[in-house]
């Protein structure tokens, strides 16, 4: 859930840090409640205003509905509560059942989307509204259920639409929001029954001990039968695990370092899509210096920094010690330990992203070593505002085209939307009148698999082949008479090995690939370079698996994420999350590619200077050979 506004002129926008800070808890609580499922829900609307009444709210039926600048009709049935100290409104419309709450949810989402200029889907979004010549409010609006909630405060400033606030308006904005939290709270209370309460976001709330123990039993359990690649950490003894942390689980002397036990116990099973999500409360906690550090080579190099650093800091620079510690060794110590990662060189690039990251109250020392071997030491604040990079970055856009000369190219940024496959089959007249295509994938993290394969489709007239998988298989009374079974027998049975396998936890559902049909409308076979990267992750190297037959396709970059499959989410005390990668993906003829990262067949390194000079050296590459070749 993010939070957004909008300006009549200036479209979507995010927030600054310091509001973000101040309504993170008002975002978790309103996305906990969406969260909710029916069987969570307690309907009980007595209760609520029973507890309304208890804040201040007083039932009031000629209070109007506003969303945005949109005032509704009310419609039958639906309650609105008002609190005249504060004047926060409460609307909530109880519909029969799921179905039709979607259904009516869509008028409502309509006037979101109208206002903030962004689809929310069905959950709705946590805002400021900030428009010029019209009264700023804060606003909730959201899906639970079978109920669809209204929350706004309104604000005594019109704003210009930007956010430059006084002193005094950004305490008015601040205090709304301590109203709207106490409005959540109470829905928390009354919505949720007591089994599903320790979810609950913090909002300053220290965790109990049983509950710190009942998340880390919980995650540990759920890992110990479900996890998928136990094999590729040979080494770890998960069962010595849990007697190694209970007791540090038991002494956590705070919230943050329960969590950072949770994401070391994680990371020990080297997986990227097995992961520990702090609660956004504590992740607040958290800055970093306004510096981009890359990973080069053996080395760590500053690539973008503020622009009020440009010679302080000279893009460059070689990162040779954090807080007194040459720089390796301070990763060793207190970043490497708490990294998921499947790949070597994925783990590197986080720790670069992570080296500088701290509690946001401090500062943090480094020496570095300019491009012109001048070792320098600074000190840098953990919170900067108002960055402007030296290198600008460029609008993240879910996909593009151009034409380069008479080759296509095509950026296909992710594929958690729908929506690439219809903007992909919007290029194809474009690409069919073109002599290569270009596809770049390196910004890709994935998203469902089904995307790339409903893009790949359209480039062979051949079936794809999918990536086979398996998953971990529980059959209780397999695992009882597998204890009989004698494991060092040379001649054992079909059954008597079933049994063995699941008693030893190795027992496997397995499904072979799935085989998708070329379209039957355009299908285009044009020499292809497909761009890959660090970033090319999951659903996208879903594609490259499928992919890695079609004989015009050649890929070129660098390695590939290497995980993918997928993740069982789980909830953890306080508002936190986690996940277990439960399935295990290959190419269909069994090769691995999850732990290593798919190779390109054209392999092209990042470098320094590509960085500072902003050359894409893969994208000059890709484009010289379908030259040449062509």
């Amino acid at each position: 859930m993010s939070f957004l506004t909008s300006c009549s002129q200036k479209g979507t926008i995010d927030y600054p840090k310091d509001i973000f800070e101040e309504m993170s808890s008002g975002d978790d609580l309103m996305s906990f409640l969406v969260e909710m499922d029916e069987r969570d829900m307690v309907n009980v609307i007595e209760s609520l205003e029973t507890k309304l009444k208890s804040i201040g709210f007083q039932n009031n039926e000629n209070h109007p509905l506003v969303i945005g600048n949109d005032t509704l009709a009310r419609p039958q049935g639906a309650f609105m509560w008002v609190n005249p100290r504060n004047r926060v409104s409460l609307f909530l419309y109880e519909l029969k059942d799921k179905d039709e709450a979607n259904s009516q949810w869509s008028e409502f989402r309509h006037h979101i989307d109208r206002y903030t200029g962004m689809n929310h889907g069905k959950l709705g979004t946590f805002y400021l509204k900030l428009e010029p010549e019209h009264p700023t409010s804060l606003n909730a609006t959201f899906l639970s259920n079978k109920k669809i909630v209204q929350l706004r405060k309104p604000l005594t400033f019109v704003s210009s639409g930007t956010f430059e606030f006084s002193e005094e308006q950004l305490k008015e904005v601040n205090s709304a929001n301590k109203d709207m939290i106490k409005v959540l709270d109470g829905l928390v209370d009354v919505f949720v029954p007591e089994k599903n309460q320790i979810y609950r976001p913090l909002n300053g709330k220290s965790l109990t001990e049983d509950e710190r123990l009942f998340g880390f039993i919980n995650f540990w359990t759920e890992v110990k039968y479900n996890f998928a690649f136990f094999d590729q950490v040979p080494n770890l003894n998960w069962e010595q695990v849990l007697i190694d942390y209970l007791p540090k689980v038991r002494n956590a002397s705070s919230n943050l370092e329960y969590y950072r036990i949770l994401q070391e116990v994680c990371a020990l099973l080297n997986d990227g899509h097995t992961n520990i999500f702090i609660p956004s409360e504590l992740e607040s906690e958290f800055g970093s210096p306004a510096v981009t550090i890359s990973p080069i080579d053996d080395a760590l190099f500053i690539t973008n920094t503020d622009i009020q650093f440009e010679k302080k800091i000279p893009l460059g620079s070689k990162l040779i010690k954090v807080e007194g510690l040459k720089v390796e060794k301070f990763i060793e110590k207190q970043i490497r330990p708490y990294i998921s990662s499947s790949t070597e060189h994925i783990r590197r690039n986080i720790e670069a992203h992570e080296v500088l990251k701290g509690i946001r109250t401090d500062s943090v020392r480094i020496e570095i070593l300019t491009p012109e071997n001048q070792l320098r030491q600074l000190s840098l604040s953990r919170n900067p505002s108002d960055t402007e990079w030296i290198i600008k970055n460029e609008p993240w856009e879910l996909s593009s085209f151009r034409k380069i000369g008479d080759i296509a190219y095509v950026s296909l940024n992710s594929f958690g939307n729908s929506q690439i496959v219809e903007e992909f089959e919007g290029y194809l007249d474009s690409i069919q009148s073109s002599r290569a295509l270009i596809i770049d994938l390196r910004k890709n993290g994935g998203g469902s698999s089904w995307n790339g394969y409903n893009i790949l489709k359209h480039l062979t007239d051949r079936p794809i082949i999918t990536s086979k998988w398996k998953t971990r298989e529980h059959k209780p009374a397999y695992k009882a008479w597998g204890a009989f079974v004698d494991g060092d027998s040379d001649n054992l049975g079909s059954w008597d090995r079933e049994v063995l396998a699941s008693y030893n936890d190795d027992y496997w559902f397995e499904s072979g690939p799935d085989t998708i049909a070329p379209s039957n409308d355009q299908v285009i076979k044009l020499p292809t370079v497909v761009l890959i990267g660090n970033n090319t992750g999951s659903a996208a190297e879903d594609f490259l698996v499928a992919a890695d037959p079609i004989d015009h396709f050649t890929t070129m970059g660098d390695f590939t994420y290497g995980s993918t499959g997928q993740p069982m989410i789980l909830r953890l005390p306080g508002g936190g999350k986690a996940r277990i990668c439960t399935k295990r993906d290959t190419y269909p003829d069994g090769r691995e590619f999850v732990g290593y990262g798919i190779q390109p067949d054209i392999l092209v390194p990042k470098t320094i200077e590509d960085i500072l000079t902003g050359e894409d050296s893969v994208l000059n590459m890709a484009i010289k050979r379908l030259t040449v070749s062509n």
